[in-house]
C-alpha cells in the first residue's frame, strides 16, 4: 500500500467528455470504442475520497466505499474471472451475489434486494485480454428512466419473483477490485447532486451475437464545470465502492458519472481487475 497515494488530496486527470454539439450517439457494443474526434477532454481536479471528512456517501453524492470483506473473493478469484456466457452465472458469482445483498440492504433499509444478471469483469488494456471487457473510458451513466424499467422487468423475471407492492426502486451498482493496489485504472465518480439533465448525452448501445439482436440505452455526458469528482485511491479486495445507478424517487434528475481514470502518478502501477454488480433494491 501507498501511504503517500492515500494522503494525497487530489489528482489530475483529462476527462474524456463528449462533445458539446452532440446530441445522440450509436455505439456498436462489440467495440465499445468511440473516436477521438468525439471528445473534449478536460483536465479536472479529482478529489481523494479517503481523506475527505466526511467522505462520500450513498445520501448525498449519491457513492460510498464500504468495508466488504468476501470469502468469494478470497477462495474463488479464479471462477470469478473466468469469462462466464451471456447472460449466464457461474456458481462462484451466485456465491457473491449471496455475500453482498445482506450488505445492500443493510446500507439502503430495502425490503427487498434482487441482483441483476449483468454482471462484468474488466480487465485493464495492459493485460491484453481481447476477450475481456476494458474499462470505460469516458463519463458515463448506464441507465436512464426507460432502462431502468426494461431491466427492472427482465431482473424480476430472470429472478421468478413477484414482488409485493412497492412505491420506490433503486439500482445499486458495486464495484469490486480483484487485483492488487496501487491500480493503473481506478474508478472516479461525480457527486450526482452536480450533473443536471442538460448534461446528459443519450447513446444506443448496439449488441448482436447468434443468440441475440439487443440495443441498451446508455448516457455520455457533456463538460460543466459544475461537476464535482471523487475517487478512492489503491482499493483493495476487502472494499467495496458502491453508487447509485438509478433511484425512481429523483428520476433522471440525480446522475452519478463514473469513468475509468489512468493515475499517472504511481511509478510501478498494477494492472486493474475488477468485478461490476449490479441489484434493484424495493422500498415499501
Amino acid at each position: 500500500m501507498e501511504a503517500a497515494t492515500r494522503e494525497k488530496s487530489h489528482l489530475n486527470a483529462r476527462l474524456p467528455y463528449l462533445r458539446g454539439d452532440l446530441d445522440h450517439l450509436h455505439v456498436e457494443f462489440t467495440a465499445r470504442i468511440l473516436g477521438d474526434e468525439l471528445f473534449d477532454k478536460r483536465q479536472t481536479a479529482i478529489r481523494n475520497g479517503r481523506v475527505a471528512d466526511p467522505g462520500p456517501s450513498l445520501d448525498r453524492e449519491g457513492f460510498e466505499l464500504v468495508a466488504h470483506p468476501s470469502e468469494t473473493v478470497r477462495n474463488r478469484l479464479d471462477e470469478l474471472m473466468a469469462p462466464p456466457g451471456l447472460l449466464t452465472q457461474s456458481e462462484a458469482l451466485r456465491s457473491y451475489w449471496a455475500e453482498t445483498i445482506p450488505l445492500i440492504s443493510r446500507l439502503s433499509g430495502a425490503r427487498d434486494v434482487l441482483p441483476l444478471h449483468a454482471s462484468t469483469v474488466r480487465f485493464s488494456p495492459a493485460l491484453q485480454n481481447r476477450q475481456a471487457m476494458t474499462p470505460a473510458g469516458w463519463p458515463h451513466v448506464d441507465y436512464d428512466t426507460p432502462e431502468s424499467q426494461l431491466q427492472l422487468k427482465e431482473t424480476l423475471e430472470l429472478n421468478a419473483f413477484d414482488p409485493a407492492p412497492y412505491s420506490r426502486y433503486v439500482m445499486f451498482q458495486c464495484w469490486h477490485v480483484l487485483s492488487d493496489p496501487p491500480q493503473d485504472f481506478p474508478l472516479a465518480m461525480c457527486d450526482g447532486r452536480t450533473v443536471k439533465p442538460d448534461d446528459i448525452v443519450p447513446i444506443e448501445y448496439h449488441m448482436k451475437t447468434p443468440e441475440r439482436d439487443v440495443t441498451y440505452q446508455s448516457s455520455g455526458a457533456r463538460f460543466s464545470p459544475r461537476h464535482d469528482w471523487w475517487y478512492f485511491p489503491d482499493m483493495t479486495r476487502e472494499e467495496l465502492l458502491v453508487f447509485i445507478g438509478f433511484d425512481s424517487a429523483l428520476g433522471d434528475q440525480f446522475k452519478t458519472l463514473h469513468v475509468a481514470i489512468e493515475d499517472e502518478s504511481n511509478e510501478r502501477p498494477v494492472p486493474r481487475i475488477s468485478l461490476e454488480t449490479r441489484y434493484f433494491a424495493l422500498f415499501e
